[in-house]
């Protein structure tokens, strides 16, 4: 099963690069509202090991990985790493609603994609969708689907991006 999805996961980066989804360079220059309506720039975490992580209140297997993607971020403190959740086109009420009836308070960065326009621009198929990045900006890894982001397997996943 593991060597199916390594090979999903590296069609789909094949797909994504050779769409021109993304390029390396302009990761830094995208910039997204969060819950509070500060805008955010992604080239303030240029350094750090990103994950990007696509979701929706409405996509149950969405909902279900939040705490997991909490504790993953909690396995990291003080650390170049860094998660950024971006709902894929809901409104800011909408997210906070969500967010004020979790159990699990979540401490990392929430970005509002409103408008839904990183479907194109990522070329985001289904949610949710997760892109692992290294400390230049570099996809390292394209993710499909849920997770448990705190399993021993995802948590080697970030300690080797950060180490190299």
């Amino acid at each position: 099963m593991k060597s199916k999805l390594r090979t999903l996961c590296l069609i789909c980066i094949a797909l994504l690069a050779s769409t021109g989804a993304y390029a390396n360079s302009s990761l830094y220059n995208l910039s997204f509202p969060n819950v509070d309506s500060e805008d955010i720039q992604l080239s303030e975490y240029k350094g750090k090991v990103i994950l990007l992580n696509f979701w929706a209140t409405w996509c149950p297997p969405c909902v279900k990985e939040m705490p997991s993607i909490q504790r993953l971020h909690d396995k990291f403190p003080e650390q170049d790493f860094e998660i950024l959740a971006i709902n894929a086109g809901e409104s800011q009420a909408t997210v906070k609603r969500f967010m004020m009836g979790l159990d699990t308070e979540l401490t990392f960065p929430i970005l509002l994609d409103e408008t839904g326009r990183t479907f194109k621009e990522f070329g985001i198929r289904g949610l949710p969708m997760s892109f692992l990045f290294d400390r230049e900006g570099k996809l390292i890894e394209t993710i499909s689907g849920s997770r448990e982001w705190d399993e021993e397997s995802e948590v080697q996943l970030i300690r080797s991006a950060i180490s190299h």
